[in-house]
């Protein structure tokens, strides 16, 4: 009896570390199951990419993209019980107004970069010579591809992986995780430097921070893709190191200090990004347009309520 006691606690003991007290798997297994998942299924994906050996950047982030989406939808319906939407890519009345209101910020803060820049003597733009055609054709591929590109990352880290991190340790500690993971995802690009790294840390957290006033990832996404799109295709900057001119509708020379204007990492790595980064902040955080849909569904049990401490004076 003392034997069979003893094994039963055992059991009991092994039992917690796998579950709460919900009898749910813990954050950080789900947290796994996720990664686990995502490799497999992105290895899957760019497995015919890579024996038609088209290892570009876009069949990479479409890749990515199918991998992220697979794997989300594996960890949601099996292990906590929910469609693919809860991750914030449910479509419904507030969708169309969150990707606007993104899309608009997006741009808006592009554009202001290129003012200040243009203003203060550091670029020259030329339009290269195509006909209508051409640059209808180079609009339209540039928005697929800038599409994917920012599907593709806020999914793999403003969507499963992020929510789980949240309910696990909190939502400051799990944006501060999150941002160093976005910042170290792009060490490796080309001329990347400290304040490169600092401003792409800084704007993951502006993501995260646009995913919680909304639960939605139509928001951030929409900042991502309108940041990414008016950077290259408009304007003509580097985007994150890599100068994508096949996308571009503007030839761009920059001058000035590299402190400024990001140099040849583009923006991203200039004073002038960082600016627009924290006023963007301050709208998302201040916005009172910038809600949940009612009935917004998200990876919590319906009796949880995780509530950001910088949230709790709008709360009250």
């Amino acid at each position: 009896m003392e034997g069979e006691h003893a094994l039963t606690l055992l059991l009991m003991e092994l039992k917690q570390i796998f579950k709460n007290e919900h009898h749910e798997l813990r954050p950080g297994w789900q947290l796994l199951l996720f990664i686990l998942a995502w490799a497999i299924a992105t290895a899957a994906a760019v497995a015919p990419f890579i024996l038609l050996k088209r290892t570009d950047v876009f069949s990479l982030s479409a890749a990515t993209l199918v991998g992220a989406l697979a794997a989300t939808y594996a960890v949601t319906r099996l292990i906590n019980r929910k469609p693919i939407g809860a991750v914030g890519l449910t479509i419904n009345s507030h969708t169309m107004r969150q990707l606007g209101i993104g899309c608009l910020a997006g741009f808006l803060m592009m554009t202001g970069i290129f003012g200040f820049e243009y203003l203060l003597g550091y670029v020259t733009v030329v339009a290269p010579e195509i006909s209508y055609p051409q640059a209808f054709q180079t609009f339209g591929i540039a928005i697929v591809f800038f599409v994917v590109g920012a599907l593709s990352e806020e999914v793999l880290f403003r969507g499963y992986p992020f929510q789980t991190l949240v309910r696990g340790v909190g939502f400051v500690p799990a944006v501060i995780i999150g941002g160093i993971l976005f910042g170290v995802a792009h060490l490796g690009n080309p001329n990347a430097n400290a304040f490169a790294v600092i401003n792409i840390v800084l704007v993951s957290v502006l993501f995260s921070l646009a995913y919680w006033r909304t639960r939605s990832l139509w928001l951030p996404f929409g900042i991502h893709f309108a940041w990414n799109f008016a950077q290259t295709t408009l304007y003509g900057f580097p985007t994150s190191g890599v100068h994508f001119t096949h996308h571009e509708l503007t030839r761009l020379t920059q001058f000035g200090p590299e402190w400024l204007t990001g140099g040849p990492f583009g923006p991203e790595a200039g004073a002038f990004a960082t600016l627009m980064i924290l006023l963007c902040g301050m709208y998302v955080y201040f916005s009172e347009a910038l809600r949940p849909a009612p009935n917004q569904a998200t990876l919590e049990r319906d009796d949880e309520h995780l509530t950001a401490q910088i949230f709790e004076r709008k709360a009250a």
